[in-house]
């Protein structure tokens, strides 16, 4: 008699297969559904956030309700969301009371901070350091000292929705950047607008921008780690009425800008102005030229090209720009007696001569020896020291060019790809020193010969600052940095070299 076994791992492999399929499903949802893990950490008024802050992990989001909270917050933290409540139209206030210097200030990486009213702090509002795929939306940032909302050396960065007024250097400040859009923000009553310092790939698009010195500009600066302002698209804004008196500190390189100016380019290269509102600048719409146009921003360093080449002014409206009123008289008397103070001469005009006390304004105001740079309608406007330039191509656009947000890996910190020190120099130091020129403090040079070797002084004096120079806004404490970034970055500055400002170290 034939038996026909039963075939004895079927049971086995039923029960194996069914267990793949379990670990696979946790699997899956431990690799793509992390989130659900994650945690929202509630703070109310009368609670400290930076508590709940730290106990952040992954993915966490803190939520912050409507009260007033005197706090400077530090997030050295990656994946994680800092988000206010509005209630009932009632913000989550940070008020620095006078007495703080930052409000946020954030490294690490892929994050977002948004619904916040950030006000009455001395240094900066909002701060990332260094940080990579950040958001910084729906902010109100009000009277916070030197800038209101500044990434440094960060990539992959937005900001948009955001209202910046009051503010002694920039409202926004794009400092050494990366692939970063600047959307549908409103800046007002401060030095600068939006400036994009040494930054490449920056789309400025949707914003309104006026009653500041200077509405929009980009500047490449000698003396900074990186080296040039490059692919810069300022795009369909709204920029007028940029008049206001220059309140910066006296002797800051921006105290050196003069009141009345829409967009500003200065030793910028491939800036591309187009579907622009330009109207009520009293000195000038648009201004490009080498970096002789600031008091004091010209200094030795071969790694920086001085003049602006390859941009391009294509459509935009142009209304009464060059035209003034008695505000942009009393404006411009001001920021002539505060140069003149200063010991520093008044900026030439593009024929070599001096501006005079009252220069004529224009929409375009060209000056320095850059190539390639265009009008696309050259007989449309008032113009001055534009014969070099070409007539643009009637069919160029940046229309195909949606946003400059690149690969999101970009944006990932690599603690192993540089020294420390520089690496802190880069995204902290820099906004504020440069090798031999006064950025808002003083050159890297006179901090060499205060304290020659001595690392410890830089580390202390960093950590517990406090005003010693006439002229100089008291430095912010950096003791949040810890003693090993603050005594790696004390050697890079203490042994930088003056190699035409180069940036190197011994």
């Amino acid at each position: 008699m034939n038996f026909k076994k039963p075939f004895p791992s079927t049971r086995f492999y039923f029960n194996v297969n069914r267990l793949s399929r379990i670990l696979l499903i946790i699997c899956f949802f431990f690799l793509f559904t992390s989130e659900i893990f994650s945690r929202t950490i509630e703070v109310h008024e009368g609670e400290s956030i930076q508590k709940a802050i730290d106990s952040l992990e992954k993915g966490d989001t803190v939520k912050v309700y409507p009260g007033i909270y005197h706090e400077f917050l530090f997030v050295d933290k990656t994946f994680f969301t800092l988000s206010g409540v509005i209630v009932n139209g009632r913000w989550p206030t940070l008020d620095g009371g006078g007495k703080l210097n930052d409000g946020v200030i954030g490294s690490g990486a892929n994050f977002l901070i948004e619904n916040f009213h950030i006000k009455n702090y001395k240094a900066n509002g909002v701060m990332t350091q260094g940080a990579g795929n950040i958001i910084m939306r729906k902010l109100i940032v009000e009277n916070t000292g030197i800038y209101g909302i500044y990434p440094t050396m960060g990539t992959n960065v937005l900001i948009e929705d955001t209202v910046s007024l009051g503010i002694a250097d920039a409202a926004i400040y794009i400092g050494m950047c990366h692939n970063v859009d600047v959307r549908r923000n409103e800046v007002y009553g401060s030095v600068i607008g939006i400036e994009i310092e040494n930054s490449t790939n920056v789309l400025i698009e949707g914003n309104t921008v006026y009653d500041n010195s200077a509405g929009i500009v980009a500047f490449a600066l000698p003396g900074l780690p990186l080296k040039k302002v490059e692919n810069v698209i300022i795009r369909n804004n709204f920029i007028f009425d940029n008049n206001h008196r220059n309140f910066a500190e006296p002797g800051a390189l921006v105290a050196g800008v003069p009141p009345g100016i829409g967009i500003g380019v200065m030793a910028g290269d491939a800036v591309t102005i187009e579907g622009n509102i330009i109207r009520r600048n009293s000195f000038a719409g648009i201004g490009i030229g080498d970096n002789n146009l600031l008091p004091n921003s010209k200094s030795p360093d071969p790694d920086v090209e001085p003049n602006p080449d390859r941009n391009k002014v294509l459509e935009n409206v142009f209304i009464d720009n060059g035209v003034r009123k008695w505000n942009d008289f009393i404006s411009w008397i001001f920021y002539v007696i505060r140069i003149l103070f200063s010991g520093n001469p008044i900026p030439e005009s593009p024929n070599g001569g001096k501006v005079g006390v009252f220069p004529d304004g224009y929409d375009i105001v060209a000056s320095g020896k850059g190539k390639d740079n265009c009008l696309i309608a050259p007989d449309s406007v008032t113009k001055i020291g534009t014969s070099s330039y070409e007539v643009c191509n009637p069919k160029e656009t940046t229309e195909k060019i949606k946003t400059m947000i690149g690969d999101p890996k970009l944006g990932e910190a690599k603690s192993d790809e540089r020294e420390l020190g520089k690496q802190v120099f880069g995204a902290v130091c820099s906004g504020c020193h440069s090798m031999n020129i006064r950025t808002v403090g003083p050159p890297i040079k006179e901090i060499q010969e205060k304290y020659k070797k001595d690392v410890y002084g830089v580390v202390s004096f960093a950590s517990m600052p406090k005003k010693v120079r006439a002229g100089f806004i008291e430095m912010p404490s950096q003791k949040y940095l810890g003693n090993e970034k603050l005594t790696a970055v004390s050697n890079y500055i203490l042994n930088l070299k003056d190699e035409g400002a180069k940036g190197v170290v011994k």
